[in-house]
């Protein structure tokens, strides 16, 4: 990435005082990003002072241009400087941050110097496999004795058991990987043999140079832990645990810990030793407070949703312990899938630490991505679920049963006679001999819903007499003629 910058100008530049560059800071601090610039300044010996004064505040390295090494030229006055400018940045814009940076501190020390060529500099991330150290597998007997002897005098201990990390030996992966087993164990021998451990001498007859490899059933057994749960979340999602019984704390209570468990685990998996990792101390209490006001707000989607079939809208005011309850239901479905696949991503990498390779299907922006494409797509079947379960229920009240409540939605029963029979109202006319179902009032007007012609109506709470009814069986007198 390369970004040419302006020409030379006048030998001194003398400017208002900027403010102190941001991304950049005193030698020390910690980066991300490299950016190499070829800069010119003018060949004066106190402006070239001057700069390397200006780097070694910042701690950034600079020398000569070498021969051949830019095809940037300049003139007889000018002479041209290799900066490597170390920031914390983001990767697309980490050029131009950096070319602020010191076109800025150059104004605040007014020095001659022009950015002519700005380019991304980053480490590439080759494949490695990590040898190990290993004491050679003994008889069944043998490894039940030593079992006992560690049991029994945990003081010593076997100088030839266990596990000590020998060499990572970068590979490629366009070889078959047979063959490239084979050729990174030859070199992790010839490195240990050049650099013995104390007291750990390879010797063929004791010990073995063999690769930290999970076996395959460690990894199936990964492989059903994320099916089991997906498949919890998603009957969370679609409100079926009461269908198969885990509503019941004896059953749910576990499987919500195993699928918890796993989450969390796996999420701390795959942030660890990352910068996200440090910053969850103070991310985490940061986002509990922004989801309290979060929560009425989703458990009002999920009521309205419910309600969508009977035409009704949520009356205001109805916030409760069903609104929070529908609330927790959505959030806690939304993170635990957008989790799902950063916490499958971390068991991997903590079951096959050996093959360390970076690839766009091993990076966080795949799992990152998937994960909220289906917390996104289970948080919509969760409103589709609540849309069913008021379109049961509609059908439920038009067979003449009464309505169970849901999530703080509590139907009513009431007979409605219009004052007047010219009594404005919207929809269908009000019944007078039969209940209708309200779900509370909506400011100065009454929205209710009739059974028998399975329409809804809206009409003025002063144009109308109410009688709230017991069920929906209760007989309502018919209004005189």
């Amino acid at each position: 990435m390369s970004t040419p910058i302006s020409g030379p100008g006048p030998a001194r530049q003398s400017s208002a005082p900027q403010p102190d560059p941001g991304p950049a800071g005193p030698a020390g601090l910690p980066f991300n990003r490299r950016i190499r610039i070829v800069a010119e300044v003018l060949d004066h010996p106190e402006e070239l002072d001057l700069l390397q004064q200006v780097c070694d505040v910042m701690g950034w390295p600079i020398r000569e241009a070498l021969a051949g090494e830019t095809t940037v030229t300049t003139d007889a006055s000018w002479t041209l400087r290799v900066l490597e400018i170390r920031i914390r940045a983001v990767r697309e814009t980490a050029v131009e941050q950096a070319v602020a940076t010191l076109d800025t501190l150059a104004q605040n020390a007014e020095l001659s110097l022009h950015c002519r060529d700005a380019t991304l500099v980053e480490r590439v991330q080759r494949p490695q496999i990590e040898w190990h150290l290993r004491g050679r597998r003994k008889p069944l007997s043998r490894r039940i004795s030593h079992a006992l002897h560690l049991a029994i005098r945990t003081g010593e201990h076997d100088p030839h058991a266990g596990t000590v990390r020998l060499v990572r030996v970068p590979t490629g992966l366009d070889e078959p990987r047979p063959r490239r087993l084979a050729r990174t164990r030859r070199a992790a021998r010839a490195e240990f043999s050049h650099h013995p451990l104390a007291l750990r001498r390879l010797d063929p007859e004791v010990h073995e140079v063999g690769s930290p490899s999970v076996s395959r059933s460690w990894h199936v057994l990964a492989v059903l832990a994320l099916v089991f749960t997906a498949t919890a979340i998603l009957l969370l999602g679609a409100g079926l645990w009461p269908a198969v019984g885990l509503d019941n704390p004896r059953v749910g209570g576990p499987l919500v810990a195993l699928a918890g468990s796993y989450l969390l685990g796996g999420t701390l998996l795959a942030v660890r030793r990352t910068p996200t990792h440090r910053a969850l101390p103070w991310l985490v209490p940061l986002a509990v407070p922004l989801a309290v006001p979060l929560v009425p707000w989703l458990g009002a989607i999920v009521q309205r949703a419910y309600l969508s079939p009977f035409g009704v809208r949520p009356t205001l005011g109805s916030d409760g312990l069903g609104n929070i309850q529908a609330g927790l239901w959505v959030l806690c479905v939304f993170v635990a899938t957008a989790l799902l696949p950063v916490a499958y991503l971390g068991w991997m990498r903590f079951l096959a630490p050996s093959l360390r390779v970076q690839g766009p299907w091993l990076s966080w922006a795949p799992a990152v991505t998937l994960g909220l494409g289906m917390s996104m797509a289970f948080s919509l079947l969760i409103l589709h679920t609540a849309a069913n379960s008021g379109a049961e229920n509609r059908a439920l009240a038009t067979a003449g049963h009464d309505i169970p409540d849901y999530f703080g939605v509590s139907a009513e029963y009431a007979c409605v006679e219009p004052t007047s029979r010219e009594a404005p109202y919207y929809g269908a006319s009000p019944p007078r001999s039969i209940p209708v179902v309200i779900f509370g009032q909506s400011g100065d007007r009454l929205e209710f819903w009739d059974p028998a012609a399975n329409q809804n109506t809206s009409i003025r709470l002063e144009d109308a007499r109410i009688k709230i009814v017991p069920d929906s069986d209760s007989p309502c007198a018919k209004a005189a003629q």
